[in-house]
């Protein structure tokens, strides 16, 4: 390590232009008062079928939609769905839910779902959205660190309700906040939009949905 200099080292003053000195001084007042309001946001990526994005918290994989269908039970009629599956990584440290996808109100942290902040059109049914992982006793819930996992989320179709020939997804990403203002943890990106903290748009993700008889 180099020794401290012997005595204090004097240094010629810098003549700093006036103007230098005002424009440094509004930039401080602009900082105090939050920052420039009129920055332009960041456009989403544009992503299709087989797009890898990373979420921070994970990254997901959009593998593509489809519908199903299940036998009835006791004579009823079948059942119809329409299920969208992404590969799913958690790369936090510990074993992370599914949740469910984001419909309004204070965005929510911590779960997979939350982070599909909007589906295009609207799959509309009263039992909304399911989501899970197939394993080979039924269905998890849970998205344990380190590991691949498959994920579907799935709409029941109705009646006569029909399936769009494709749907775009419009996701967000997670930031890890230290527990200041909240508890630890992964909470989805936010902006404030007139004084209510809104949703950011990371990525829209369109998707085929490939009719069940289509497939091979």
């Amino acid at each position: 390590m180099t020794a401290p200099p012997e005595g204090p080292t004097r240094r010629r003053p810098i003549a700093v232009p006036l103007a230098a000195l005002v424009t440094a001084a509004g930039l401080g007042v602009t900082a105090a008062l939050g920052g420039f309001a009129t920055a332009p946001d960041t456009p989403p990526k544009r992503l299709g079928q087989g797009s890898t994005v990373d979420q921070e918290q994970f990254t997901t994989t959009f593998v593509g939609s489809r519908t199903t269908s299940e036998p009835g039970l006791f004579g009823s009629p079948a059942k119809r769905f329409l299920e969208i599956e992404f590969r799913v990584l958690n790369k936090g440290d510990e074993t992370a839910d599914m949740g469910l996808p984001y419909e309004g109100g204070p965005p929510g942290g911590g779960s997979f779902g939350a982070s599909l902040l909007k589906i295009t059109p609207a799959i509309k049914g009263k039992y909304g959205a399911s989501v899970f992982t197939p394993t080979g006793g039924g269905e998890s819930s849970q998205l344990h660190p380190a590991l691949p996992t498959s994920v579907v989320v799935r709409y029941e179709l109705e009646g006569r309700q029909r399936p769009p020939k494709q749907l775009t997804i419009d996701v967000g990403k997670y930031e890890w906040n230290e527990g200041i203002t909240l508890a630890p943890g992964w909470f989805v990106v936010t902006k404030d939009d007139g004084g209510k903290e809104k949703p950011v748009v990371a990525a829209q993700v369109t998707l085929p949905v490939v009719p069940e008889g289509a497939r091979s």
